[in-house]
C-alpha cells in the first residue's frame, strides 16, 4: 500500500474519533488501530524515512504522529522503532515526544534500547549534532541544514512553519555570536508578549552558558549601552533610537527581524505599524555595520529576493515545509438539510467527510450574531475538547468577553489554590468588579490588546503552567507567542461582527493559516488540531474549494515605489503646492511625508536613500522639494523625531497660537480641562493626524473627552489603576471598567502620546509629559523599571519597596536589588520578574 493511502485510511480513523470526541457520532473514543494495519504502516515509513525529498518527510511526520496517537498499548517494541526511523529521516528532536521521561539535561532516554538500534539511532542523530559552548544540541535536517546557512552567511532569510524550530536555532546562533565575541544583538519582534517570550527565552540561554553579565534591554538608551548588551524590541522602539542624533547599537553582531510578514502592509496609509518595520529595517541598511542579519517569517515566497531588495545585499534563503508537528483542519459542511465533518490535510488531494448524526448540537451554523444558540454550540466543542488546551478565536475583544461569559455559566469552579490566588491578585489590582477574576477561577481567560499589562503577563504564564485550559483570543496571538495550545476552534473568518449590509474585514488564507499553525506545541505534542464551526463562511466561491485550509504561502512586495509611481501626479502637486497631510490625501500623503523628511534630512543627497525604496526624483524635481522645505525654522532634528510627521505640517505648528499652555506636571488642577482643549485644537487644525491616533468620537450625553482626559492625568501621575477606578462610577459596570482600561492601554498610552509628541516637541521641547502618558508614569524610578519590562503596575508597586534606589544608582545595582527582593514578594509579582 502506497504511502498516501495509508495516511488516507489513518485520517478517516482520525476523522471519526474526533466526530465522536465532539458527540457528533456514537463511538469509542478509546478505539485502537488493529494490527494487521501497523504492519503495513510499519513497511511503508521504513521507506519513507530513507528518503531525504520533502514530501516523503512530511508523509512520515504524518503517519507516525497517528500511529503514536491511535497505537494498542500492547505494541511494546514501537517506541524503538519510532525512536530509529524518526531520527534517519533527520527528525531527531522529535523522538523526544516518545519518551515523556526524557532528560533535557543530561539528554538521555529514560527505556532503555536494543545494543543494535542504539548503535544506528545515535549514528542517524550524530550527523545533526551541533556544540555550541561544549554544550551539544540535537538537530532536525532543515535545522542543521539552517545553521550551516547561518554560520556561512551574512543575510539569510528563513521561511518555515511555526513548529519548524527556526526560533530556537536563531536564539542559539545568537549565543554562539558572542560567545565567539562580544558585541550588540538586536531583535525585533512585532508584540510585547512576544518581547517578553523572547526576553525570556534569551535569560534561560544566558544563564545556561554563564553569560550573566550580559544585559537584555526592550528599549535603547545610549546611557545604559554596552557591547554586552542583547536589544529586544518592537520596532516602534527600534526605531526611536534613530531618532537620536548618534548611531545607535554600536558593533551589530546580530540583527533579527522576526514575522517579517508584517511589513506587507506598508503599502496600505493605515497601518502605519507597517511602515516603522520597512523603514526601521532601512535604517540599519544605511546606517548601521552588522555581521549577520536574519529575515524570518512563516511560508513566505522568494524571501531571500525579499531581504536583498530591503537590505541592499545577497541573501541566502532557507526554506522548509516539513513541520515536526501534524496540522489537521476540521470543518462543519452543510449540504441541503445534512451536516458533515471533514478534515483537510494539504497531503491529501481532497478532505475527507462523515455524515454527523447529531444534528441538534450544531446551532447558529451561518449566521454573525453572537447568541445563545451558536454559543452553545461553541461550548460543546470546549467542553469535548476540556482534556486539552483550547484556543477559541474571537474576532473583537467585547466578544471574547461575550463568549467567555456563556462558557462560564455552566462551567464549574475549579476550586484551585492557584486560580483562586490568580483571580483574587487581578481584581485586587484591576477592580473587585472586573470580569476576568469570575472566568479565571473556572479555569478560562480571554486575551487581548486591552488587557492591562499585568494583567496580560501573569494571565500568558498561568496557560504555560497548564492551569487555564480555555483561551479565548483576538489576533493578538496570531504571531509568535508560543503557548501550549492543542487546539484552535473559529467560526468564521470575520475581524468584527459584521452587521447588515455591512462588510466585514476578514482573516486572509494566509493570517488563517498562521493562526493554525498555533495549534501543536513544538516537541510536546505529534498532532494540532483546528476545528471550524461554519465551512461556509470560508468560501468566497466555488472556485475556492480546493483550496481551502491550505497552507498557503505569500510573495511580499515592500518600499513606497508602488504608491509614488500610482500617484505621483497628486504626490507632485503636493510637493509644489506645499500641501503637507489633509483627509483629502490621506491615501498617498505618507509618501509625500517621507519624501521631505528625506530630503530634509539629506539635502543634494536624497536621491539615493529614496531610489533604495523604490521613490526615483530627477535633479529639477529635487531642487524644488529642497527650495520648498528653505521657509522651515525648526530645527531638523526636531523633524527627524517626529518622521512621521510631514515637516511643514510641524512648521504650520509651530505658527500657530495654542489655546491653553501645556501640562507639564501630572496632577495640576485643571490638566484635564486643558488637555480637552489641546485635543480639540489638534482636531481642528490638524483632523488626518487626530484621526489617524486618536479618532476618538463624542457620543451620548457624557463628555467622552473630559473623561479620558480625567483618566490621562491620573494614568500620567502614576496612579494605580485600582486607584483610579476606586470610585463609585465604576462599581458594579464591568463594561465601563473595561473601556476605562481600553482608554488608558489604547487612547491614552498609544494615541494621545503619538498625537501630542510632536505638539510637545515644537512648543516645549524638554518636556516629558507625552512620555508620562505613554508608559504612565512620571518618577524616574518608576520609568527605569517599565524599561527594564517590568509591567506599569508592577514597577509602581516596585518603586514603593525600593526606597535605597536613587537617580545615582547603575543599572546593574538596580537589577541586583531586584533580584534580591524578589523571592520575599507575594507569588504573582515575582512571576513577572522571571526574565530579570
Amino acid at each position: 500500500m502506497i504511502a498516501n493511502e495509508i495516511l488516507a485510511r489513518l485520517l478517516q480513523f482520525e476523522l471519526k474519533i474526533q466526530a465522536i470526541r465532539l458527540q457528533f457520532l456514537e463511538g469509542d473514543v478509546q478505539e485502537k488501530l488493529d494490527e494487521d494495519f501497523l504492519m503495513e504502516i510499519l513497511v511503508v515509513i521504513n521507506e519513507l524515512s530513507l528518503k531525504k525529498d520533502e514530501p516523503s518527510q512530511r508523509l512520515l511526520i504524518g503517519i507516525a504522529a497517528l500511529l503514536w496517537n491511535y497505537k494498542d498499548p500492547a505494541w511494546d517494541g514501537l517506541r524503538d522503532h519510532l525512536l530509529l526511523l524518526l531520527s534517519r529521516a533527520g527528525f531527531g528532536p522529535s523522538t523526544i515526544m516518545l519518551d515523556r521521561e526524557y532528560s533535557r539535561q543530561e539528554k538521555t532516554y529514560s527505556f532503555g534500547t536494543g545494543l543494535m538500534n542504539s548503535y544506528a539511532v545515535g549514528l542517524a542523530q550524530a550527523r545533526n549534532e551541533i556544540f555550541v559552548g561544549g554544550v551539544r544540541f540535537m538537530l532536525t535536517d532543515f535545522q542543521k541544514e539552517l545553521w550551516d546557512s547561518l554560520r556561512d552567511g551574512r543575510l539569510v532569510g528563513i521561511s518555515a512553519p511555526t513548529s519548524a524550530g527556526k526560533s530556537f536555532l536563531i536564539l542559539l546562533k545568537a549565543i554562539e555570536q558572542i560567545l565567539e565575541d562580544y558585541g550588540t544583538v538586536v531583535y525585533i519582534v512585532p508584540t510585547l508578549s512576544l518581547v517578553n517570550q523572547v526576553v525570556g527565552d534569551f535569560r534561560k540561554m544566558l544563564n545556561q552558558f554563564g553569560l550573566q553579565d550580559y544585559s537584555i534591554e526592550t528599549s535603547y538608551n545610549p546611557a545604559h549601552h554596552t557591547l554586552k548588551t542583547i536589544y529586544v524590541l518592537t520596532q516602534e522602539r527600534a526605531i526611536a533610537a534613530f531618532s537620536l542624533p548618534e548611531v545607535p547599537f554600536g558593533e551589530v553582531r546580530m540583527l533579527v527581524v522576526d514575522e517579517i510578514q508584517n511589513v506587507e502592509r506598508v503599502g496600505n496609509p493605515d497601518e502605519l505599524r507597517a511602515k516603522v518595520l520597512y523603514d526601521m529595517m532601512v535604517e540599519f541598511r544605511n546606517r548601521v555595520e552588522v555581521d549577520l542579519i536574519i529575515v524570518s517569517g512563516p511560508r513566505i515566497v522568494k524571501i531571500d529576493e525579499l531581504s536583498t531588495n530591503i537590505f541592499g545585499k545577497n541573501a541566502v534563503k532557507k526554506e522548509t515545509k516539513a513541520s515536526p508537528v501534524l496540522n489537521l483542519t476540521y470543518s462543519v459542511h452543510r449540504k441541503g438539510e445534512q451536516y458533515y465533518f471533514k478534515v483537510f490535510c494539504d497531503l491529501l488531494k481532497a478532505p475527507l467527510e462523515v455524515k454527523i448524526a447529531e444534528t441538534e448540537r450544531i446551532k447558529g451554523y451561518g449566521q454573525v450574531q453572537y447568541r445563545d444558540g451558536y454559543l452553545n454550540y461553541l461550548k460543546g466543542f470546549a467542553e469535548n475538547l476540556d482534556d486539552e488546551c483550547v484556543l477559541i478565536f474571537s474576532p473583537t475583544p467585547d466578544t471574547c468577553i461575550t463568549i467567555t461569559d456563556h462558557l462560564k455559566q455552566s462551567a464549574p469552579d475549579q476550586d484551585k489554590e492557584y486560580l483562586n490566588g490568580l483571580a483574587a491578585y487581578i481584581a485586587d489590582t484591576v477592580h473587585p468588579d472586573y470580569g476576568l477574576p469570575e472566568v479565571i477561577r473556572k479555569g478560562i481567560t480571554y486575551h487581548h490588546a486591552r488587557l492591562p499589562s499585568h494583567v496580560r503577563r501573569v494571565v500568558e504564564h498561568a496557560v504555560k503552567e497548564g492551569a487555564i485550559k480555555v483561551v479565548v483570543a483576538t489576533t493578538t496571538l496570531l504571531q509568535g507567542v508560543n503557548l501550549p495550545v492543542q487546539n484552535i476552534i473559529i467560526r468564521n473568518p470575520n475581524l468584527n461582527q459584521k452587521k447588515k449590509n455591512q462588510q466585514s474585514s476578514r482573516l486572509s488564507n494566509y493570517e488563517l493559516a498562521n493562526l493554525r499553525g498555533r495549534a501543536g506545541r513544538l516537541l510536546q505534542d505529534f498532532i494540532g488540531r483546528t476545528f471550524i464551526m461554519d465551512e461556509e463562511s470560508f468560501q468566497e466561491s466555488k472556485a475556492q474549494q480546493l483550496d481551502l485550509f491550505k497552507d498557503t504561502e505569500k510573495e511580499l512586495q515592500v518600499g513606497y515605489g508602488k504608491k509614488y509611481n500610482e500617484f505621483k501626479r497628486d504626490i507632485t502637486s503636493d510637493l509644489k503646492a506645499g500641501r503637507g497631510l489633509t483627509e483629502e490625501n490621506a491615501e498617498y500623503s505618507y509618501v509625500t511625508t517621507y519624501i521631505r523628511q528625506t530630503v530634509l534630512k539629506h539635502g543634494l543627497r536624497a536621491q539615493v536613500p529614496l531610489n533604495s525604496v523604490g521613490i526615483q526624483l530627477t535633479d529639477r524635481e529635487l531642487n524644488d522639494i529642497i527650495a520648498g522645505l528653505n521657509s522651515i525654522e525648526l530645527d531638523r532634528d526636531l523633524c527627524a523625531r517626529n518622521r512621521y510627521w510631514d515637516p511643514l505640517d510641524l512648521e504650520r505648528m509651530r505658527t500657530l497660537r495654542l489655546p491653553v499652555t501645556l501640562p507639564t506636571k501630572p496632577g495640576d488642577f485643571d490638566n484635564a480641562a486643558r488637555l480637552k482643549a489641546l485635543l480639540q485644537f489638534m482636531e481642528q487644525y490638524f483632523p488626518a493626524y487626530y484621526k489617524r491616533h486618536f479618532k476618538v468620537e463624542q457620543s451620548g450625553e457624557r463628555d467622552i473627552l473630559i473623561s479620558i482626559c480625567i483618566l490621562a492625568d491620573k494614568w500620567a501621575n502614576e496612579k494605580q489603576i485600582r486607584e483610579i477606578l476606586a470610585t463609585s462610577f465604576y462599581s458594579g459596570n464591568t463594561k465601563r471598567i473595561n473601556a476605562a482600561i481600553k482608554h488608558m492601554e489604547k487612547n491614552i498610552a498609544q494615541g494621545m502620546a503619538l498625537l501630542f509628541k510632536p505638539l510637545y516637541d515644537v512648543k516645549a521641547g524638554d518636556s516629558m509629559y507625552p512620555r508620562f502618558l505613554e508608559v504612565g508614569a512620571y518618577k524616574p524610578l518608576t520609568r527605569r523599571l517599565i524599561d527594564l519590562n517590568i509591567p506599569r503596575e508592577t514597577a509602581i508597586y516596585l518603586g514603593s519597596l525600593l526606597r535605597n534606589i536613587n537617580n545615582d544608582t547603575s543599572r546593574n545595582e538596580l537589577i541586583k536589588e531586584i533580584r534580591r527582593i524578589r523571592k520575599e514578594l507575594p507569588y504573582w509579582y515575582q512571576v513577572q520578574l522571571d526574565n530579570i
